[in-house]
């Protein structure tokens, strides 16, 4: 199969100077991209959108204070709504495109990052209707999250001591390289990339149960809850269409 190549696609990098977003652009500027973040007013044209700027601080939830909560929200997710919006615009336009959104292992949940883990679910939620929307209208725009794990700014201190050259942050840049290719086969996933590991992240709702009656009372909750929370059997929900169904097959048989 052919490398994976960007001669004369036009990638924006928010976040670009350092850490991931640096090694970002010189991965993609090595395979031939042109990269800007003036690229619609310089070359009239976005082919790949890599939202990457983010700013992260430590407080409980009980601790934080709401300004800090609005700047990490406006940083994360409105960000990659403010220069994701001009960027698909364009890319509708033509029919094609790449956009990787960033993500953290913090959608798990993390005891002292409750807005940034917060943002960071939220990016999820954006790249799955955005995908959806892509399919919906026919078009050639793929778009992924990333969840990177690298020795950054943004990294624990105690990970680049025992990952050592192991978790720089070109080993995700290669990741996110193939989800912007043209060769990327997939739309609106969630790829955990850290060090030289990458794996697939996803959204899924289990089996559960259902009465087939109604009302529905706490004590059969009490009853079924076990059963419903059951990892054995889980569906994985195309988007929130198919998740009504799902429920629906699951009460009307």
């Amino acid at each position: 199969m052919a490398p994976v190549d960007f001669s004369g696609k036009v990638a924006v990098v928010t976040g670009g100077g350092r850490g991931m977003g640096r090694a970002y652009c010189l991965l993609l500027a090595s395979r031939g991209a042109a990269i800007v973040e003036t690229a619609l007013r310089a070359f009239g044209r976005v082919d790949l959108l890599v939202h990457n700027a983010g700013v992260v601080t430590a407080s409980t939830f009980a601790d934080q204070p709401m300004d800090e909560v609005l700047n990490i929200m406006a940083v994360h997710l409105l960000g990659a709504w403010y220069v994701g919006q001009p960027a698909w615009l364009d890319m509708e336009k033509r029919g094609y495109g790449r956009i990787v959104l960033t993500t953290s292992m913090a959608q798990f949940g993390h005891y002292r990052q409750p807005a940034y883990a917060a943002a960071k679910t939220g990016i999820i939620g954006l790249v799955k209707s955005l995908a959806h929307e892509a399919r919906h209208k026919e078009l050639d725009i793929k778009v992924n999250a990333i969840a990177p794990l690298a020795g950054t700014r943004l990294a624990r201190p105690d990970a680049k001591e025992r990952w050592g050259e192991l978790i720089a942050p070109e080993n995700v840049a290669a990741v996110v390289a193939y989800l912007l290719s043209d060769q990327c086969p997939v739309n609106g996933e969630i790829v955990h990339a850290g060090g030289t590991h990458f794996a697939r992240g996803f959204l899924a709702q289990t089996r559960g149960w259902s009465s087939g009656t109604s009302p529905l009372t706490p004590e059969q909750v009490r009853e079924h809850f076990g059963e419903a929370l059951d990892l054995a059997d889980y569906h994985i929900p195309a988007d929130a269409n198919d998740q009504m169904e799902i429920v629906e097959r699951a009460v009307l048989g």
